[in-house]
């Protein structure tokens, strides 16, 4: 593969913050949550991704002291909990994204209780990923539509490597970026032309990564700046977290390498964790209010253009945004806004509490979490309306 030299500098265009003049109302509170419940004696459930036609996936968590073991799960679509084959057949796992023909792929400890890469067919079935020669596999962290894996390993010098698997399951370690050190890749486009990750340089930088069509990768961000990977559309646009002037900020890299900082209020920090096709982002920033700093949930526009989507008072964040601009996440409870930044409430499950939505699907499937009258933490969905 040809390796793109990536900018060592790029260009900060600041976009322009514009505030609305009232943040839109809440529409009437909508039927709350399904609770997608527990395995027998275990005390957490999380959803991890959902398919395109709705399909959960994720983990049921023991959290007694001193041990956190995690089950790989699915949910069938009336919510029916069941676990996902593990290689050291315990089932302990987890995966971490599903295409929209059902297969997920993730992490699973063999009998040696050491993490592998592998691959869930739609009926449940684990496959072990294959390492590059000499190496071991971490885990699978992105499937695009065709069946395309992406993740991380390491090679035979025991460095961590970005990987990339064919549907067929060959493994080829994606090109190294041109700063020596270790990296993977977190995330690959639907249509398998762009992989998104990051670089820990020898020399002490955190960049991220994106790799093209042509498998050659371009860094993106500066040497002296830390950088974080976010989100990453079907155009190469990657959103992320880096450091200007001392803090935190939300940034989108363009096709084109350029580093546009997300509009905000202030000098306080800033996150965007997912974009969808159109170049909308999602995530948080902080604003002052009389109990202090608090998060808000933010969506801004392709061009960097700020919208905040509750108030202070409210608190929370933007988690997820689906093609047709609807984005869920937090404020005070789990939330949905449509296009036009309209709020609705999705509610608390009966006899709990806090509840929060963290991801949307392809159909309109929501997944979340949320405390349940036995006070602890379930995984919880909105069927797709």
């Amino acid at each position: 593969m040809n390796i793109q030299r990536g900018k060592r500098l790029l260009t900060l265009v600041v976009a322009a913050v514009a505030l609305p003049l009232s943040v839109p109302a809440v529409a009437a509170a909508a039927t709350g949550p399904i609770d997608l419940g527990l395995l027998p004696g275990d005390e957490r459930t999380d959803v991890t991704a959902v398919g395109d036609r709705g399909q959960l996936v994720g983990e049921s968590c023991s959290t007694e002291p001193h041990t956190h073991w995690c089950t790989a799960v699915r949910w069938d679509r009336n919510g029916k909990i069941s676990v996902l084959s593990s290689l050291g057949g315990s089932g302990l796992g987890s995966p971490k994204a599903i295409n929209g023909s059902g297969v997920a792929v993730g992490s699973s400890l063999d009998y040696g209780l050491s993490d592998r890469a592998v691959r869930w067919a739609p009926d449940g079935a684990v496959t072990e990923l294959p390492a590059l020669p000499g190496g071991r596999t971490w885990e699978a962290r992105g499937i695009s539509d065709l069946g395309v894996i992406v993740g991380s390993g390491t090679d035979a010098t025991g460095k961590e490597r970005g990987l990339r698997w064919d549907p067929s399951g060959g493994v080829t370690m994606l090109a190294a970026p041109p700063v020596a050190g270790s990296y993977s890749a977190s995330a690959i486009s639907r249509d398998g032309r762009f992989i998104g990750g990051r670089l820990y340089g020898d020399d002490g930088s955190i960049r991220v990564l994106r790799w093209d069509a042509s498998g050659a990768v371009t860094m993106l961000g500066t040497a002296t700046e830390a950088s974080w990977f976010g989100g990453l559309n079907a155009s190469g646009e990657i959103v992320g977290r880096t450091t200007i002037n001392d803090r935190y900020a939300a940034v989108k890299w363009t096709t084109d390498g350029r580093m546009i900082e997300l509009g905000w209020t202030n000098s306080y920090a800033t996150d965007v964790y997912k974009i969808n096709g159109s170049g909308v982002s999602v995530g948080m920033g902080y604003v002052d209010s009389p109990n202090g700093s608090l998060s808000v949930p933010v969506r801004w526009a392709a061009d960097g253009t700020m919208t905040l989507l509750a108030t202070a008072g409210t608190g929370g964040n933007a988690m997820d945004i689906d093609g047709r601009g609807r984005v869920v996440g937090i404020a005070g409870n789990a939330a949905l806004w449509d296009a036009n930044g309209v709020r609705t409430d999705l509610g608390t499950l009966p006899g709990g509490g806090y509840s929060r939505a963290e991801l949307i699907g392809l159909d309109g499937t929501i997944a979340g979490g949320a405390v349940a009258a036995d006070g602890n933490w379930h995984a919880v969905y909105w069927p797709a309306r």
